[in-house]
């Protein structure tokens, strides 16, 4: 099995995607040349150009088409029960109405979150955090990023170790936040969880700013990215992910600065675009 690819390669061991391990010059982790760096393809959402975001349907969909890894949100219901759904409100995709958090997991699971997309995805739930593991485990790298917004959620970071624990998917998941005390906490509780800090914005130092929080990696907006960024995290022993990119010349752009990951709403040019860009075409 080659250890250059990642996702189908690393999601047996998430931390050796991200370069952890040997030492690196700087005190961090080493990492491999340019040139043998391969980006990884992350499905926003799941395959959400095509399908519901965040539903089964979106990441069945991302995995059948070959998507390495898979991106997803969390959030916690009134009784406590962590669901995947990005928005802080269900309005925009379901048919009910209010914060999340105002809601019972059976009150959650009665909405539809798929006829707003499309009448074929009518029926489609919002799922349980557990769900959409149970679907990605052994098939792709999940990257988790916990939506602590906007008023954290008391213990979170905690019920989702427990929960990726519980399924025996510590070294299959990434875990992610803007809330980088949240990040911080994560790492405290399961060293070998891999995280990494998003944010969007020009750090004065990011790679500082990653390894306060414990941090693997930086997970960068695309509107502020630049090789001279991406050399910066690499020498830090840091790995760099950008989000969310649509068009094939950021995503060729990505790959020739040698990002480690790139989100894409497009599953399928995504994988096209990165494909040409493992191959040297």
């Amino acid at each position: 099995m080659s250890t250059d690819r990642p996702g189908h390669s690393s999601i047996q061991n998430a931390s050796r995607f991200l370069g952890r391990g040997q030492p690196g010059k700087t005190g961090g982790t080493s990492w491999p040349a340019p040139q043998a760096r391969r980006p990884l393809g992350v499905a926003h959402r799941g395959a959400s150009k095509e399908a519901p975001e965040n539903t089964l349907a979106a990441f069945r969909l991302a995995l059948r088409l070959g998507a390495e890894a898979v991106e997803c949100d969390a959030r916690r219901t009134r009784d406590g029960q962590v669901v995947v759904i990005h928005d802080g409100e269900v309005d925009r995709t379901t048919d009910g109405r209010g914060p999340v958090e105002s809601h019972t997991l059976s009150e959650i699971r009665g909405l539809d979150a798929g006829r707003w997309f499309g009448a074929e995805f009518a029926g489609e739930r919002i799922p349980l955090l557990t769900e959409v593991l149970e679907a990605a485990r052994g098939k792709a790298l999940v990257k988790l990023e916990i939506k602590n917004d906007p008023v954290p959620y008391e213990g979170i970071e905690r019920q989702i170790v427990d929960i990726v624990r519980g399924l025996g998917m510590e070294d299959e998941v990434f875990v992610m936040s803007f809330d980088h005390e949240c990040v911080r906490a994560v790492r405290a509780l399961a060293p070998r969880l891999a995280t990494g800090i998003l944010y969007a914005g020009r750090l004065v130092d990011a790679p500082h700013a990653a390894q306060a929080a414990g941090a693997d990696a930086l997970c960068v907006h695309r509107g502020y990215v630049s090789p001279r960024d991406v050399d910066r995290a690499h020498a830090a022993g840091l790995a760099f992910f950008v989000w969310t990119v649509d068009d094939e010349d950021t995503l060729r752009r990505c790959a020739a600065w040698g990002v480690d990951g790139v989100t894409s709403n497009d599953t399928r040019l995504m994988l096209r675009v990165l494909g040409k860009a493992r191959s040297g075409t």
